[in-house]
């Protein structure tokens, strides 16, 4: 009995490390509140607020969260707002925060901007090859509702040397949009903006998938649609997921969470147009309506 009583527990004890192994964020991906709550604790986990408020931030985050506002990753290039810093820029700024090689990072931000706070600072991650990345599904106020816990105590991090290994193929420039949107196979474009501002004008042979139809309402909060209910939005803009596909929004915030939730929920390999509207339209290139 004595030897089966420590088989079982050494069984036990492998499928709860097993478990635990299989918990931790390898490559990008959407995380449950439940998820999160379960690893508020570990020291390996940094956690992002990137609602972009610093009083709201103050007044209550989640635990061992830190502050970050988009703005402090963009920069005006040539005189066109809004562009991601570079690379080493980048991994400076997050290293400072106490991000290091081996950190998992989770990022949240509000339903009010969609989102897209989170997955623009998650593509700010990815883009230097820091992929143990999650999305909180629901945000701030998914966890907030379900009356998890908050605190407005701020944590003190040890800033760390992160290296930048830069993946610039989640990217495409205006050099190649030009190049490949008159081609025997154009690329398709996906404009992440609202229906009014797509029909003010838009890039010649864009299509208007707006980012808050990504999401659902579930009780008072917002959550990510399911896969397929995304998928029949595709379908029914008549999008070949196996070509070419690019997002672009005003400046490349709003369209990275429609990048996120393309790549990273469905699966699908699709670029995004960090330039967006505001360098093809600075650029006085054809618009449509």
């Amino acid at each position: 009995m004595h030897l089966r009583a420590i088989a079982t527990g050494l069984l036990f004890a492998g499928l709860l490390a097993l478990g635990f192994a299989q918990a931790r964020l390898e490559k990008p991906q959407l995380v449950s509140t439940e998820w999160l709550a379960s690893r508020l604790n570990d020291p390996n986990l940094r956690i992002i607020d990137a609602r972009g408020a610093l009083p709201a931030y103050l007044q209550e985050h989640l635990p061992n969260a830190v502050f970050l506002s988009t703005e402090t990753l963009r920069v005006s290039r040539g005189g066109i707002p809004g562009q991601l810093l570079p690379p080493e820029r980048l991994a400076e700024i997050f290293g400072a925060m106490g991000i290091g090689t081996e950190n998992e990072v989770v990022v949240y931000s509000s339903t009010e901007d969609a989102f897209s706070a989170a997955t623009y600072t998650a593509l700010a991650l990815i883009s230097i090859g820091h992929t143990r990345v999650g999305v909180l599904n629901g945000g701030f106020e998914k966890w907030k509702a379900e009356n998890r816990p908050l605190t407005s105590k701020i944590p003190t991090l040890e800033p760390q040397a992160l290296v930048a290994q830069p993946n610039p193929e989640i990217f495409r420039t205006l050099d190649w949009l030009q190049k490949y949107l008159n081609s025997p196979e154009p690329v398709q474009l996906l404009d992440a903006r609202s229906p009014q501002q797509y029909q003010a004008g838009h890039i010649p042979t864009a299509q208007n998938l707006f980012l808050r139809d990504m999401l659902r309402t579930e009780g008072n909060v917002s959550v990510w649609r399911s896969p397929d209910e995304i998928r029949e939005k595709l379908k029914q803009l008549g999008v070949d997921p196996g070509r070419p596909l690019v997002t672009y929004c005003n400046s490349g915030r709003e369209s990275s969470q429609l990048w996120f939730t393309l790549r990273y929920w469905l699966g699908i390999d699709v670029q995004t147009y960090d330039g967006s509207w505001v360098e093809w339209s600075a650029k006085g290139l054809s618009v449509e309506r």
